[in-house]
């Protein structure tokens, strides 16, 4: 009977060590790793052999593993070296290639038709394409579509304002020291570089993001024109998307969003310095944040009207001492005209 109840001693306390390491493991998992050094009395040591400790094997090992890693930093250094070269033929930029064609803005404004729609017009139309509509108000409208392609979502802003004219309105958007007073997201924004040929801009935005996301960083290549090749009321077209460029590095404490890219058509309900106006804004961008569905039209539906209503606020309380832009300034799309017209 002793025999017996020693053994099962025995073997409570043997368990012991484990139940300390699990419960220290709740607070430290490494140190999991580390426990078999707790259970050697329940090894066997009558297997060990001590040998005569063998120093021109030591001295063969350490030159081996000398040249391994030798050979190792070799090979770091030449993937280095290939990354650094690889990220800077990445950075170039060529306003030819990476710029806003004249066709990108004839496709920017392909949507205008919507703009002559009603509410409930525009609402059934694109209905039948698939678009989700998210949001209707009498002034704003809000749909969104998810892109297979892409695997984002792609969204389609309407809104319409009778207290401020179209020309304001996409002034208020080109003035980025404007925008740093009036937009709360924006930590930073800056022209890059420019283009006067096309009167193109690169422009650097930082965004702040909620608490626990990092801020998001911007670099895209922005033009804008002036439609008036039709028969319509005047027109501005702006197209923007991602572009990468030299004098533009990453910043480790903001997430790079490499996807993204925007159309707007601004429309004058009579001339462009006139009360009046209309808006379409398609978009879409990947902001690398994992986020359930439900959160991110969430977002949608609260963030882009907010956005929105501080844009039409910041619009009519434009300082009188900015030197608003003459029609004149702005540069004349050149549309290829329809086949059809």
């Amino acid at each position: 009977m002793w025999i017996e109840w020693f053994v099962r001693c025995s073997t409570s306390i043997s368990k012991w060590p484990l139940r300390l390491v699990c419960d220290e493991c709740k607070r430290r998992r490494f140190i999991l790793s580390f426990s078999p050094l707790l259970f050697i009395n329940n090894r066997k040591i009558d297997k060990i052999v001590f040998n005569k400790y063998n120093w021109r094997e030591h001295e063969e090992n350490q030159w081996k593993d000398y040249r391994n890693k030798s050979h190792a930093n070799s090979s770091l250094l030449a993937s280095s070296i290939i990354g650094v070269l690889t990220t800077a033929a990445a950075a170039v930029f060529s306003w030819e290639h990476d710029g806003i064609s004249d066709q990108e803005l004839q496709e920017a404004s392909s949507d205008d038709y919507l703009l002559k729609m009603s509410n409930a017009q525009v609402d059934e139309t694109l209905t039948s394409f698939g678009w989700e509509k998210l949001l209707r108000k009498d002034h704003l409208m809000l749909f969104r579509k998810y892109d297979h392609e892409l695997q984002v979502y792609s969204y389609k802003i309407f809104g319409t304002f009778n207290d401020i004219s179209a020309l304001v309105f996409f002034q208020v958007q080109l003035d980025l020291g404007y925008r740093m007073k009036w937009d709360d997201h924006a930590l930073t924004l800056s022209v890059v570089d420019s283009h006067e040929n096309t009167q193109s801009d690169i422009v650097h935005w930082v965004q702040k993001f909620p608490f626990p996301f990092n801020n998001r960083d911007y670099l895209y290549v922005r033009r804008y024109c002036l439609d008036m090749s039709r028969n319509t009321s005047p027109k501005i077209v702006i197209k923007c998307h991602s572009v990468n460029h030299p004098d533009v590095h990453d910043d480790k404490k903001c997430v790079r969003v490499n996807r993204y890219e925007s159309s707007m058509v601004i429309q004058s309900k009579n001339k462009l310095d006139e009360k009046g106006m209309k808006f379409l804004l398609t978009y879409h961008e990947d902001a690398k944040a994992s986020m359930p569905t439900s959160t991110y039209s969430y977002l949608a539906q609260s963030g882009i009207p907010n956005f929105v209503e501080k844009l039409h606020s910041a619009a009519k309380k434009l300082p009188k001492s900015k030197q608003y832009l003459s029609i004149e300034s702005l540069p004349q799309c050149r549309f290829v005209d329809d086949i059809s017209n």
